[in-house]
């Protein structure tokens, strides 16, 4: 089972069998193959290039989607594959190919991040990666979500169009030193706010004055119960950190994703940010599983 390079002939056939692997229901299909279409049609990816594809009698058992972050001289690679090709040196080989192309770009370093039940991380193990961060999937199910009342002289707004570069700046401003975060362009930030599973409406400033103090970018996803809304991004702007303003912009995203019908609300958090996992556990979400972000190091320039 050969690794081959995406064709558009591979599009839906692709949407539907990472469908498949996040167990939604038939009518999210749609939702899949339009959030998946955005994915291959982002800047800078080229499909053709950056998407492997494993196949076997015409059905799709795996992919592989390579991110290129030269900046900071890092490739991000997403691995998806069927259970009974656990172990199966062609996982190995959906792993390889793409580090290749990571070396021959002279970057210095290579990322996956899977589930810890996936099975892959012996695979990542074998390929020469080593697990060097563990993240918490949390989810919120509750009936209500508590009232809060903004701090005096705050206020709460969504996107607007022209807020394109206000949002890459307070992204960029606010993530800057994080371990892994690559800063963003205006052109990448304005292209995810026209994501399907995206809206302007669920992308909230927290604003002191005219000032933005941070913001919250809510999404939707496809999950085993219907649509699922996303804590997709939260952050705050250095200027703002500990003035306790993190909780209203939690709460910010979480209202918007009630009003448009949602139940159910997943984050997920470095496992060794303790101010971050407090938050989220005092606001009613808990622990339900977690990624592993594997790192391969390679030789670079």
């Amino acid at each position: 089972m050969p690794v081959a390079k995406y064709t558009n002939r591979h599009n839906t056939a692709l949407a539907k069998f990472v469908a498949t692997l996040d167990n939604p229901s038939s009518e999210l299909d749609d939702l899949c193959l339009r959030t998946f279409q955005g994915v291959l049609g982002q800047p800078g990816l080229d499909p053709t290039e950056n998407c492997l594809v494993l196949e076997q009698s015409g059905q799709i058992k795996g992919l592989a989607l390579i991110f290129w972050e030269f900046p900071i001289g890092r490739s991000i690679v997403e691995v998806m594959t069927t259970p009974e090709l656990a172990g199966n040196p062609c996982e190995i080989d959906l792993v390889q190919q793409p580090v290749a192309k990571a070396e021959s770009h002279k970057l210095s370093v290579a990322h996956i991040c899977v589930m810890a039940d996936s099975g892959m991380g012996k695979v990542l193990e074998q390929a020469g990666f080593t697990k060097v961060l563990t993240y918490q999937d949390m989810l919120w199910s509750m009936d209500e979500l508590a009232e809060l009342e903004l701090p005096k002289g705050y206020s709460v707004r969504s996107f607007q169009t022209g807020d394109t570069p206000l949002l890459t700046q307070v992204q960029n401003d606010a993530f800057t030193g994080n371990w892994g975060f690559c800063p963003n362009t205006e052109e990448q930030i304005e292209y995810r706010t026209q994501m399907p599973n995206t809206s302007k409406d669920g992308i909230l400033f927290l604003i002191e004055g005219n000032i933005p103090a941070g913001y919250c970018w809510a999404m939707m996803v496809p999950a085993e119960n219907g649509v699922r809304g996303v804590i997709g991004m939260i952050a705050v702007v250095p200027d703002y950190r500990g003035k306790g303003v993190s909780r209203h912009i939690l709460q910010a995203g979480m209202k918007h994703l009630r009003s448009i019908g949602l139940a159910e609300i997943g984050l997920d958090v470095d496992g060794n940010n303790a101010p971050a996992v407090g938050l989220y556990e005092s606001t009613g979400f808990n622990t339900m599983g977690e990624r592993h972000w594997f790192e391969r190091v390679l030789p670079g320039t």
